[in-house]
């Protein structure tokens, strides 16, 4: 075979694999870009606002939401060396919840100084809510508590709540404050007004003076409440208040997050 054919021979093999190279090329493109956009796959496609979050996705846009307030972190003491912990948070997006995050409080004493080891904790969020989250018996020793912080270490990671939780859905019925001068006792009716049933409610009580300011909290758990039911909540401290008291706050909590079916509509009267 003459140099010519052979040089001949070359370039049109190159030209095949040239132009197979580019149909394999589209074809890859055409098919990457045909498939169905998802929630989870790192790019912004589809309705999405963001890369996997925004639209039609759980997942919220962090830079489309209001991050959560601290109110108020604040000591109360049970006994000598021994105290609960409280912050006071609200989240103030109408539609979005967090699944977990992760806090922590630091106590110190008066000189500044570490009075405990740190308590490190997580919990939900609700939408739309005020909400207090509870720390008990943190031991100081001969240490008194001064001063608390209390600060989110995970990321806010919003996500979608379903349109039901967006409200209250248990309400606090008739609270009782008795014994305030020896050994104080609270009580309350919680009523869950939802058409679910929950289990394992934390419920979170605060006691307020004249000034606005609270001074003493303490925490309880609903086992189970159905829905349309209600149930009692009790709270107690050892100890006097020392001081007026002038409001009570009860706070119920649910996770909008948990697998939780709803009643028949046919069983609810």
């Amino acid at each position: 075979m003459s140099r010519w054919a052979n040089r001949r021979r070359k370039r049109i093999l190159i030209i095949f694999g040239i132009v197979f190279l580019i149909i394999f090329v589209l074809v890859v493109i055409h098919i990457k870009n045909a498939k169905k956009p998802t929630c989870f796959d790192g790019i912004k496609n589809g309705t999405e606002t963001g890369v996997d979050c925004g639209g039609s996705c759980p997942k919220l846009c962090e830079n489309q939401m209001r991050n959560l307030i601290v109110w108020w972190e604040r000591p109360f003491k049970v006994t000598d060396g021994v105290y609960n912990l409280v912050a006071y948070v609200e989240n103030q997006n109408t539609d979005a919840g967090i699944e977990q995050i992760e806090y922590e409080f630091r106590v110190y004493d008066k000189d500044n100084i570490l009075a405990a080891e740190p308590r490190r904790g997580t919990t939900f969020v609700e939408a739309n809510k005020r909400f207090a989250i509870f720390e008990p018996n943190v031991q100081t020793g001969d240490k008194e508590a001064y001063t608390v912080f209390f600060k989110i270490l995970s990321k806010q990671d919003w996500k979608k709540v379903n349109p039901d939780f967006r409200y209250t859905l248990l309400k606090v019925q008739s609270p009782i404050l008795t014994r305030v001068q020896t050994a104080p006792h609270l009580q309350a009716r919680v009523e869950n007004t939802s058409l679910y049933d929950f289990v394992d409610v934390p419920v979170v009580a605060l006691i307020y003076n004249h000034r606005g300011n609270a001074i003493a909290a303490s925490q309880t758990y609903i086992d189970r409440i159905n829905h349309r039911e209600s149930k009692k909540v009790y709270f107690s401290w050892p100890e006097s208040f020392g001081t007026d008291v002038a409001r009570t706050e009860i706070i119920p909590r649910v996770n909008p997050f948990l697998d939780i079916g709803k009643a028949p509509q046919s069983t609810i009267s």
